[in-house]
């Protein structure tokens, strides 16, 4: 009987310390995602106003230029072009480049957002936006020839924002759908042939997907 007993109390501390140490492991977990969520808002971002509001959250955002590294890849859909072409704008980024004068590498500080670019053929342009304290004249040179540089220039976009993990193709179609209705009802038309954008603000690693921030876009009439 004794026996018994001290079996069900072991059982009950180790099933007690398992649920604790999972609360603390999750605990940890959405403390470290939302550090890195409060860091990723520290991030440089491109210079834009809010020129009007629709329906749904939809923004028209005036842009100022800035200026991006990109590459280009052959994937048609957004979910495997950013797997394809993120570190190699990352590896510029970070290192993998040549000063304009000295012949050293620099490492840039990151910014956001990371850009897609579906364009309307099958392949897609991913990019990285370089801080405004270069100048395509300072600006460090890529060492992969893949990787381009050049400047955006101002334009006007329309914007949906919504949160989660990084978006698969179908849940960048649903959301470019829903903006596109939005812009129809507001007789607003689309340039570029409708090309859409995608944004990303956020890691996909740490920071947890109800504070991840992402964006579809299109180019619209600045006369908005």
């Amino acid at each position: 009987m004794i026996h018994v007993i001290a079996s069900k109390l072991v059982a009950t501390w180790v099933g007690k310390v398992l649920i604790g140490g999972a609360a603390l492991l999750t605990s940890v977990r959405y403390a470290g995602g939302f550090y890195a969520y409060l860091e990723t808002e520290k991030l440089e971002r491109p210079t834009y106003e809010v020129i009007a509001r629709l329906a749904d959250g939809v923004e028209i955002r005036r842009y100022e230029p800035y200026i991006i590294a990109e590459t280009e890849v052959d994937a048609s859909g957004f979910e495997e072009a950013g797997k394809a072409g993120f570190f190699p704008c990352a590896e510029y980024i970070f290192g993998k480049n040549k000063k304009r004068r000295g012949g050293e590498s620099e490492k840039m500080a990151m910014t956001a957002p990371v850009r897609l670019d579906g364009g309307n053929n099958k392949r897609t342009k991913v990019s990285f936006v370089i801080g405004s304290n270069y100048t395509l004249k300072t600006v460090p040179k890529p060492l992969e020839n893949k990787v381009k540089l050049r400047q955006i220039p101002a334009h006007t976009l329309a914007v949906k924002s919504f949160s989660g993990p990084p978006p698969k193709d179908k849940r960048v179609l649903k959301e470019r759908e829903k903006l596109g209705t939005v812009l129809a009802e507001a007789g607003i038309a689309v340039k570029n042939d409708g090309a859409t954008l995608v944004y990303g603000y956020h890691d996909p690693f740490i920071t947890p997907n109800i504070l991840r921030r992402n964006e579809v876009a299109v180019l619209v009439d600045g006369r908005v």
